[in-house]
């Protein structure tokens, strides 16, 4: 019995092994990485050495629009997926939907893991009726996801997201899987702490989707108006993520909660990870 106390012990104590945060990157020009085989061979590259997870490819409208270029678009998506990685699709309206829905039609190899918007409904003059319209989009795109699914999993739903109200977070986190939480920041040193000007303690909002059991994701700059690029090129982004999950773990009421993973704009400007 003294044997058999000792392993119940053990086992009980065993700490709580949690998965290593995915990194996703969007492609800003999906047609030139597509057609460059320099960028082509990268993202390949770091998808295989697992330093980026998932890729998000903005600019497949012109891809999608002819049957020679879905062609292209889906032997791109099939080279992700055999290196390893993930495709999660941005949509920005319903006829997104439909031109993905094509796609997959003429190419049934070809799957996404993930379906993601940005529909900007906080920078509305008619806010309310933006967030509807949002909630609408989330419900064709699971729509959507529902009848590709395939060995009973779907496409997860995901929104970037700027500076909802508690509110508009209880709405959107009973519509999505995921959310991409805009962090526009110089420094990793300054994201868990952020309180922006219109949305408030950025914490807050982090709290909202993680304690509802949204997978949350921090999306960090590479480029744009307010970007970290000077700060990654000089620590990296591992060290980026690492400030975030410290000041999380630190943190008296949300040390518990955790991040699915960090997605970064754009690819190309991002330094290899």
């Amino acid at each position: 019995m003294k044997w058999i106390a000792v392993v119940v012990l053990v086992a009980c104590g065993a700490p709580q092994v949690r998965p290593a945060p995915r990194r996703a990157a969007y492609v800003g020009d999906v047609v030139a990485v597509a057609s460059d085989h320099r960028a082509r061979s990268r993202v390949v590259r770091l998808v295989r050495e697992r330093r980026i997870t998932d890729v998000i490819p903005y600019g497949m409208g012109t891809l999608l629009a002819s049957a020679e270029g879905r062609a292209v678009l889906a032997a791109w998506i099939d080279e992700v997926h055999a290196a390893g990685g993930r495709v999660t699709a941005p949509v920005a309206g319903a006829d997104r939907v439909r031109a993905l829905a094509l796609l997959v039609e003429e190419h049934p190899r070809v799957w996404f893991d993930g379906l993601v918007t940005e529909h900007e409904y906080w920078n509305r003059v008619d806010r309310a009726a933006a967030l509807d319209e949002l909630i609408a989009l989330l419900a064709t795109m699971r729509a959507q996801a529902a009848a590709w699914t395939v060995a009973g999993r779907s496409p997860a739903i995901g929104a970037y997201l700027g500076y909802p109200t508690a509110a508009e977070a209880r709405r959107l986190a009973a519509a999505v899987d995921f959310v991409f939480l805009d962090y526009s920041v110089r420094t990793p040193a300054r994201a868990w702490h952020h309180v922006h000007g219109r949305g408030g303690p950025l914490r807050e909002r982090f709290a909202w989707f993680a304690r509802a059991g949204v997978d949350v994701w921090p999306i960090f700059y590479a480029a744009g108006e307010v970007d970290m690029q000077p700060a990654l090129r000089a620590e990296g982004a591992a060290r980026a993520e690492a400030r975030f999950r410290e000041d999380l773990a630190a943190d008296a009421d949300l040390g518990d909660r955790r991040v699915t993973g960090f997605v970064y704009f754009t690819f190309e400007a991002l330094p290899d990870p």
